[in-house]
């Protein structure tokens, strides 16, 4: 046991015996954790095309009233992007850390449910869509 904590100190590799379901709930838990990897690339992504967006939006003639009114959009782009990136990243590190506890909890046969951080997820991404495409309206 000593030899096995000092050559895994931070238990990260972990070696089950594959009875029942044990593979499939890993396997999922892997999935998910991929999943999750995928949603905060898509976040980070939306965000850097939200800036690139409000940037070409950009007339090249400042002087006329749509390219005032574009400008104003303009200040928006950055904060709106820089936090799209940011929940983007929250979403990873949320990710990562929901795989370990599931992985922790189902070595020990339970299974903890996420049902509040789900749900802030959901309503952080419709909030950020929200005030997007209310930028967008109120640009026409």
């Amino acid at each position: 046991m000593l030899l096995r904590s000092l050559k895994n100190p931070l238990g990260l590799n972990l070696v089950l015996e594959n009875t029942g379901s044990v593979a499939r709930d890993h396997l999922a838990s892997e999935r998910t954790y991929l999943a999750y990897v995928r949603t905060s690339l898509a976040c980070a992504s939306a965000g850097v095309a939200l800036v690139q967006l409000f940037t070409l939006s950009k007339p090249t003639n400042v002087n006329s009233t749509t390219g005032q009114h574009s400008m104003n959009l303009q200040k928006y782009a950055q904060p709106l992007g820089a936090t799209v990136v940011l929940l983007g990243l929250l979403i990873l590190l949320h990710g990562l850390f929901r795989y370990f506890i599931t992985q922790g909890a189902l070595t020990r046969g339970i299974f903890p449910a996420a049902r509040i951080s789900i749900a802030a997820i959901t309503f952080a991404l419709g909030s950020i869509v929200g005030i997007v495409f209310g930028i967008l309206i109120a640009g026409r």
